[in-house]
């Protein structure tokens, strides 16, 4: 008997015109909107793959190891067309430098920084307006409406169970709009890989499918709703009224009283302090590094050239200034990238203040399934909240392999190779003709040494120094765990199905005590 009332509604919803006009707004609106979408995210990975090339390209000129600056990307999400999430609104890169925080930011927009509904537009969209209030309107006459028409009455006259009656609706519900929700996927996917530069792993597989099963329990938690004040009311305009007055609960006042909420519960840390603290630890950087004293006396001179990343290098100096400079270098670096991590731990102490209000705002808004299918979506494409934390933590993890990759290199900063291409042979015999020049009391020895100092030096500056052998420089390759996703996105999907089971629950013990008369 459920089979049939199942049929019998489903053949029913799949005639009625708001069905249609929901389905046809869903397909329009993914093969409108999903080509900009993943163009949109071919020009990303386009400038991503520009971004890497150029940045290895440098590295690959770089001369001396205290000009390396690097930058790391974030590659774009290639998901992301599905729901955009914060992506665009994280930083997708942090230059790395051995003396000064990776800069990283987090990118506000005016007001709501986490909201609005409607933001951005990608895949998730099209479920949380169209098929979200779709399933409203297709339940929210199931029951009040066969009242209306008498139906009810005369069904429920036989043997068949009110439970039955319940089901056979539900399944009915569920498979016709199971026909939107896959419908989109698939052409959401079709449109997604017929662009060249869009290539899915596994991975990418199992996200795609968990996405559509969180679709599915997300489509029936807002169907259940439905039914449930569709048994509650005996007016199917009244439940209508109701269900889209819920609807905006959940997609709009929610979300920003969670936002309001958190941010008076736990607000950020006032920039002010932040910026004392910074401004402080330069003082005690400057103050320290001024009592590190090296004696230059004995230098003298040198020239230097441009090199990789904008900086410089010295190319012939002479013996006593490469060794003031090596003994420098042994002692001040050490302190700068010191306090490098100190103004890191500030930087972060700020930062890790603004992902607790998020967390807390995500914790509040859940009480909508609108919000939570959000987070769920996110999680799955990687464009979340917590993916830009875990990028942060690599990109501190690779700046700490860098600094103890040139550590090691350069035995702790102070080897010539640090700041200067040139030999200590050559600053040696720079030094040896410089004072065979000035002490000679032969002019024609003092001519000789000139031009040989002269010549030496000539060659330096104009011959291009070989450039770093950097084959075991430490790679940075950020790539989204699959493992470490899914631990973040089962509790939401467990949310979604234990939502499903207590609104049937009540839709169960409501429609017993319905009044069919």
């Amino acid at each position: 008997m459920i089979w049939k009332i199942a049929k019998k509604e489903f053949l029913l919803n799949l005639m009625t015109f708001k069905f249609a006009v929901g389905a046809i707004a869903c397909v329009a609106l993914t093969a409108v909107f999903m080509p900009v979408l993943a163009a949109d995210y071919q020009n990303r990975l386009e400038t991503y793959n520009m971004n890497v090339a150029g940045n290895e390209a440098e590295l690959r000129e770089a001369k001396v190891y205290r000009n390396i600056r690097h930058t790391i990307y974030r590659p774009p999400a290639v998901l992301s067309a599905f729901s955009a999430g914060l992506e665009k609104q994280m930083a997708g890169s942090a230059k790395i430098e051995l003396d000064k925080v990776p800069e990283l930011s987090v990118t506000q927009r005016k007001g709501n920084p986490y909201l609005p509904i409607l933001a951005v537009f990608d895949e998730s969209l099209i479920f949380k307006i169209v098929i979200s209030v779709l399933a409203l309107l297709v339940a929210y006459d199931v029951i009040s409406g066969e009242r209306e028409r008498g139906t009810l009455k005369l069904m429920l006259s036989g043997e068949i169970a009110r439970y039955q009656v319940l089901v056979g609706k539900l399944l009915a519900g569920l498979v016709t709009l199971s026909v939107p929700v896959a419908i989109t996927f698939v052409i959401g996917l079709v449109i997604l890989m017929s662009f060249p530069m869009v290539a899915l792993s596994s991975s990418d597989g199992v996200r795609i499918g968990l996405m559509f099963v969180a679709s599915m329990a997300f489509t029936s938690v807002m169907y259940l709703l439905g039914l449930l004040l569709s048994c509650l009311a005996k007016r199917s305009a009244i439940s209508m009224v109701l269900g889209l007055f819920l609807w905006i609960i959940f997609a709009i006042v929610i979300p920003n009283a969670s936002v309001h909420l958190a941010t008076e519960i736990r607000p950020l840390e006032l920039e002010e302090k932040k910026n004392s603290r910074l401004m402080s630890l330069r003082e005690n950087l400057t103050n320290e590094l001024s009592n590190i004293k090296v004696d230059f006396s004995d230098s003298i001179d040198g020239s230097s050239g441009d090199g990789a990343f904008g900086g410089y290098y010295w190319k012939i100096i002479d013996r006593a200034w490469l060794d003031g400079l090596r003994k420098k270098n042994g002692l001040t670096w050490p302190v700068r990238i010191k306090y490098a991590d100190r103004f890191w731990e500030v930087e972060h102490s700020y930062l890790n203040s603004f992902f607790s209000q998020k967390y807390l705002a995500n914790r509040f808004s859940r009480i909508s399934p609108i919000s939570t299918y959000e987070n769920l979506m996110a999680v799955l494409t990687g464009t979340d909240f917590t993916s830009f934390q875990h990028f942060i933590d690599d990109v501190r993890n690779h700046r700490r392999q860098f600094v103890e990759y040139v550590r090691s290199k350069t035995d702790n900063f102070s080897s010539a190779s640090f700041c200067a291409t040139c030999t200590e042979e050559e600053a040696a015999e720079y030094t040896r003709l410089f004072h065979l020049e000035r002490d000679s009391e032969n002019e024609a020895d003092k001519a000789k040494a000139g031009e040989a100092r002269s010549q030496l030096r000539a060659r330096k500056l104009a011959e291009t120094p070989p450039s770093l052998n950097l084959q075991d420089f430490p790679s940075f390759r950020y790539r989204p765990s699959l493992a470490r996703d899914l631990q973040t996105a089962i509790p939401d999907l467990i949310m979604l199905f234990i939502a499903n089971i207590v609104l049937f629950a009540i839709c169960n013990v409501a429609f017993t005590r319905y009044d069919v008369r």
